[in-house]
Order: structure tokens, then C-alpha cells, then sequence
């Protein structure tokens, strides 16, 4: 009878696991479909970024009707999300669009497939995701320090350098304004032409206590390394090359004059296309003119119309300041305070420390110019993005068309 009674104990513990066998397999099932669900949801939130970003771009950037953007955001959406549509089903994105507040909102109905919750009856779970994005486009001022030196009278693989570079600046001042202009938010592009000196044309009285005699100043006279309104050296001052690295030569007077903060497209492309070349290069001129172009504490010197805004507004989002420097070969040519690619890095330095925006480019680099990629990726913005090494006018053209592109991504705030 005892036994007996021991056999029947051992029966309902071996029915008692089989059904918490069933209880745990049914939770763990559960928790893969939750899992599924989760996952489902993230990809689906990422595809309705993407599709959101795109929206937003083509809202405050181009021509595109709403039906258009409409359409896009859809396209990059239904690319985003088809590696798992085979989880369950995915509605078309409903997508609302004001241009008045740059707002752009996305609403998905999602449902994922069940596995082991089929067990309790439940086929598919419903995953609504919903979005609402405010995108807002900030102003843009952009100083350009473009090689005229002697070397880019060479050639590569048949091109001109110089043209070279004319036609990339064509393609990026047309990527750059777009073609339809925008009466709220302003772009502005300065140029600040380098060679053996910098040629100021009206202000360089101005910029040298009133002491250039050509139009041109060399470094300035103190505090090197930052944006004060402060004089500069001139002609008179010593005309030495102190850094004769790579056969720089003596001072020269470039005949291609700074260009201060336009909108004007046709007229800014009109004026890169009339440079003639002089000289060695003196590559820290363009680099520190390139940023007095938009820095504020010039702004009573430009004039009205290029006077550069506030750096205050660069802090709140609602502006981008950006250097872009493009060279042909190493820096060889400075009258004071060191080496020009010194003098370059430091400066490059500073500006980025006041949220300056620094691109560069080197085009057409000779075996013996190679340093100058050492200085010109130590001058750019840390990431992807801001370098290019360019070996021939495609890959220029590729180089200025990217700068563009990565200016529009980071005027766009969300």
C-alpha cells in the first residue's frame, strides 16, 4: 500500500512538470515573439527616419511639389523597411507635410507575424509607429581659399589645374544656392585668393593701418593665429621668403582680389573664372582670409551686405560658418612667424575651436607634395567627410560636389 502510494507521488510530479514544460515553452515563445515585435518596431522607426530626413530635405531644399516629397519619403521608406517585411506585413506610411514649420509627420501600420504565441491564439500583433519631426534650415557663410599659384598652370591628364578647379567651384556654388533662392534663409559664399600675398583691394587700408601700398598684407602683426581685426604686415615690412620649402619664392602682389560674402551666384563663378596665376603659395593667407570673411569681428569692415552675422548664432543652431580650403602642393611661402603650413594648422586650429567648419582639398599632388595631406587632413573638421585627396578635375569636381552635399546635411536641423 505504501508503495503504492509512492508510485502515484512519482505520477503527478511527472504531470506536474509536463505541464510546466508546456507553461515555460509557451513563455519562451512569448518572449521571442515580444522580441520579434521589438525589432520589427526599431526597423520600422528607422525606415520612418530615413523616409522623414528625406522629406524634410526635399521640403526646405528643392522645387519637389508636396505630392513629390510625398513620394520620395515613401521610395526610402519601402527601401528601408523591405528586408523585413517577411516578419509580417507593413501599410503604405501616411505622410503629412507643413511647410510653414518645416514639420514633417509619419504615421505606419505595422503587424508581426506570431510563432509560438500562436499557441495561445494570437496570430499577428499590431505595431503602430508615429512620428513627428521639425526641420529647420539654418543660414550659410562659406569663406573660400582657392590656389592661384604658379604650379596650377600644370596639367593633369590634360586639364589645367586652374580650369580645374573653376569648373569644381561652378558645381558647388550651383549646389551650394540651388537653383531657386531663398528669401529666409541666406547662403553666402566669400573668396579669398591665394598666392605669394593677399590682395585686399579696398579694405586693405583697413587691414593695414593704412599702410599697404599694393593692396596687399602678409601675416598679421600680432596675435597671429586668430580672427581680431588687428593690422597686418605689409610689402614694406620685408619681402624675404622665410620658408623657402619646395622653392618658394619672394613677395608678390597677386592681381585676383579677396571677394567678400555674395549671394550671387552667376557673379561669384564669373569671378573665380577670371583669376590669372602669379607666384608661390602662401597658403595661410587664404586660410586666415578665408575666415575673416566670415568672421564677425569683420563685419564692420566688409560692408553692409557681406558684413558676416554673429557667431552667437552659430551657438543656437540658426547658422553655419565654413572654410573651405583647396591647394595644389605644399605651402611654401611665408615673411613672418614661421612656416606657412605651421601657420595653417594653427589657424585651422582656432577657427575650429570658434565652430568654424573647415573643408580641404589637395589636387593633383606630386610625389614631393605628399606632406601637404599631413596638413591639410590635420586642418580639416575631424570625420568623414571634410578631406579630399583629388588626383585628377573629375575627382575634384566629386570633391567640391561632396562639400556641398555635406553643407546641406549639416545646415538641415532636426
Amino acid at each position: 500500500m505504501i508503495s503504492n502510494c509512492k508510485r502515484e507521488e512519482r505520477g503527478a510530479v511527472a504531470i506536474l512538470f509536463g505541464l510546466m514544460s508546456v507553461t515555460l515553452l509557451l513563455a519562451g515563445g512569448v518572449a521571442i515573439d515580444f522580441a520579434r515585435i521589438v525589432d520589427m518596431r526599431e526597423r520600422v522607426m528607422g525606415a520612418v527616419d530615413s523616409a522623414s530626413l528625406a522629406a524634410g530635405r526635399a521640403m526646405l531644399e528643392s522645387k519637389l511639389s508636396d505630392a513629390e516629397v510625398k513620394r520620395l519619403a515613401t521610395a526610402y521608406f519601402n527601401e528601408n523597411v523591405a528586408k523585413v517585411r517577411s516578419m509580417g506585413t507593413v501599410a503604405t506610411p501616411v505622410i503629412s507635410l507643413d511647410r510653414a514649420t518645416g514639420t514633417v509627420t509619419i504615421n505606419v501600420q505595422a503587424n508581426v507575424s506570431m510563432t509560438f504565441s500562436r499557441v495561445g491564439g494570437f496570430t499577428e500583433m499590431a505595431v503602430p509607429v508615429a512620428s513627428t519631426a521639425v526641420y529647420r534650415q539654418s543660414d550659410v557663410e562659406i569663406g573660400m581659399a582657392l590656389d592661384i599659384t604658379g604650379s596650377m598652370n600644370d596639367r593633369v591628364n590634360g586639364t589645367r589645374k586652374i580650369d580645374a578647379l573653376k569648373s569644381a567651384f561652378a558645381i558647388f556654388a550651383d549646389r551650394v544656392f540651388h537653383e531657386r533662392p531663398d528669401a529666409v534663409h541666406k547662403v553666402r559664399i566669400g573668396l579669398a585668393p591665394y598666392s605669394a600675398g593677399i590682395n585686399l583691394g579696398d579694405i586693405a587700408g583697413a587691414a593695414s593701418a593704412y599702410r599697404s601700398k599694393d593692396g596687399c598684407v602678409t601675416e598679421r602683426k600680432s596675435g597671429a593665429f586668430s580672427d581680431r581685426a588687428d593690422p597686418f604686415f605689409v610689402m614694406a615690412d620685408g619681402t624675404k621668403n622665410m620658408d623657402p620649402t619646395g622653392g618658394g619664392a619672394g613677395y608678390l602682389c597677386p592681381a585676383a582680389k579677396v571677394t567678400p560674402l555674395s549671394d550671387d551666384k552667376d557673379a561669384l563663378i564669373r569671378t573665380v573664372a577670371s583669376y590669372q596665376l602669379s607666384s608661390s603659395t602662401g597658403g595661410h593667407f587664404g586660410v586666415q582670409w578665408a575666415w575673416n570673411l566670415v568672421s564677425d569681428r569683420w563685419a564692420g569692415i566688409w560692408g553692409r551686405d557681406a558684413a558676416p552675422e554673429s557667431y552667437d548664432r552659430v551657438k543656437d543652431g540658426k547658422l553655419l560658418k565654413a572654410v573651405v580650403l583647396m591647394t595644389d602642393g605644399m605651402f611654401n611661402t611665408a615673411f613672418h612667424a614661421g612656416k606657412s603650413s605651421a601657420q595653417t594648422v594653427e589657424l585651422c586650429t582656432a577657427m575650429k575651436k570658434k565652430g568654424v567648419v573647415v573643408f580641404t582639398v589637395g589636387f593633383g599632388l606630386s610625389g614631393s607634395d605628399r606632406n601637404a595631406i599631413t596638413m591639410l587632413q590635420s586642418c580639416a573638421t575631424p570625420g568623414e567627410g571634410y578631406f579630399a585627396d583629388a588626383s585628377n578635375a573629375g575627382e575634384l569636381n566629386a570633391a567640391f560636389a561632396h562639400f556641398a552635399a555635406k553643407l546641406s546635411e549639416l545646415r538641415i536641423a532636426r
